[in-house]
């Protein structure tokens, strides 16, 4: 199974089967209102795909309009773009983990684009406390917050490196070699969102971490 790269909400969901003939994005609707209601607004039969594009093209939108906010910060602009790719990425080899070991369905990579829309908040939540005077505020809890996001990540890593698929998991796709290339992938991207974010126990510092622990499916397959 190929690793999904790097690129836009749009191009990720250009990999999925589905999404053929998919609407184009309406930014002013999409930056009217929330994700749901842009889907209930946008979708005219309800297909799989059009779910999938309407998350994508909300997420697409949310963010240029986030971009074109920080114009008079662009190190805050180029954190939070980095941000994005990267934690686009955790979440689309979150997706290929459970896709991996349940040995296919279409749920897994349907759920990919649908978990932007909230990946989106998030980050404009991080940029708007980041502009603050609050986002440098710094403390105790935030600092083991960050610790505890750490360690939180280190387990999911490990739980999933950990992994073998039991003599009952026949219908796993699961290959050793190609397991331990998306792993080492994840928990390379994990270390860069970490770096993107740095160490300074603030405020904004903390909110970041906690992306890494909104994951799209648990490392243990309990899903």
């Amino acid at each position: 199974m190929r690793l999904l790269p790097a690129l836009t909400v749009t191009a990720l969901l250009a990999l999925c089967p589905l999404a053929a003939a998919q609407t184009p994005a309406n930014c002013a609707l999409a930056n009217a209102v929330d994700s749901g209601s842009y889907a209930s607004l946008t979708i005219d039969t309800w297909s799989e795909a059009d779910e999938d594009n309407a998350a994508g093209n909300w997420a697409d939108c949310r963010a240029a309009a986030l971009r074109r906010s920080l114009g008079g910060n662009p190190k805050l602009s180029a954190r939070i773009d980095g941000l994005r790719r990267q934690m686009q990425q955790l979440r689309a080899l979150e997706g290929q983990f459970a896709f991996i070991r349940a040995g296919g369905g279409t749920l897994y990579s349907h759920a990919i684009p649908r978990s932007f829309p909230y990946l989106e908040e998030q980050l404009a939540g991080l940029a708007a406390l980041a502009r603050t005077p609050l986002g440098a505020q710094t403390g105790q809890r935030y600092a083991a917050l960050i610790a505890q996001t750490r360690k939180d990540h280190a387990a999911y890593v490990a739980t999933l490196r950990a992994y073998r698929p039991t003599p009952d998991e026949t219908y796993s796709s699961y290959n050793a070699a190609e397991w331990k290339q998306l792993v080492d992938r994840y928990e390379a991207l994990g270390r860069a969102v970490m770096s993107t974010l740095g160490t300074r126990g603030d405020a904004a510092t903390a909110l970041g971490y906690a992306m890494l622990t909104t994951t799209l499916f648990p490392a243990d397959g309990d899903f």
